[in-house]
C-alpha cells in the first residue's frame, strides 16, 4: 500500500500534465509555453456524421466534449471554420478560444444552436463562420 499511493500519485500527476504540454506553441527555439495559443473547445459530444474543418484541415468530429490545440492550423487575421453535418443534429455548441499568452484566453468565435432556433440542423447541411485571430 505504500508503494501504491505514490504510484497513484504520479500517474494523476502525469495525466494533468499532459494537456498543458499538449497545447505550447512550438517555436524556432523549442517549446514556447508563453507564445500564442488558439484552443477548439467542442462543449458538448454530438453524434456521429459532424465535422469541424478550419482553413480546411480537420480539426474535430464533434464525438466527445472535448478541446484540441489548433495553433498550427489558424493564422492571424480572419479564419475560416466549416461545419458539416450528413443527417439532422440537435445543436452545435463549441468554441475558440485564442491566448497571446500564457493562460490569457478569450474567446473569438462562439457557436450556441440548437434546432429549436435553427431549422437547418433539421436536414443535412453545413455552415461556414469566420472568425479573427488577433495579431
Amino acid at each position: 500500500m505504500r508503494l501504491l499511493t505514490p504510484l497513484i500519485l504520479a500517474a494523476s500527476l502525469a495525466a494533468l500534465a499532459a494537456p498543458a504540454l499538449a497545447q505550447q506553441h512550438v517555436g524556432p527555439n523549442g517549446t514556447n509555453a508563453d507564445g500564442p495559443i488558439t484552443i477548439f473547445k467542442n462543449m458538448a459530444p454530438e453524434a456521429g456524421g459532424i465535422v469541424v474543418r478550419v482553413d480546411g484541415h480537420d480539426i474535430d468530429h464533434l464525438h466527445q466534449a472535448a478541446y484540441d490545440d489548433i495553433t498550427t492550423t489558424v493564422r492571424p487575421g480572419m479564419n475560416t471554420l466549416t461545419v458539416r453535418w450528413n443527417r439532422p443534429i440537435t445543436r452545435l455548441s463549441f468554441k475558440v478560444a485564442f491566448a497571446p499568452t500564457r493562460n490569457n484566453f478569450r474567446n473569438v468565435l462562439v457557436v450556441n444552436v440548437d434546432s429549436a432556433r435553427d431549422g437547418s440542423l433539421a436536414q443535412p447541411g453545413s455552415k461556414t463562420i469566420s472568425f479573427n485571430i488577433p495579431g
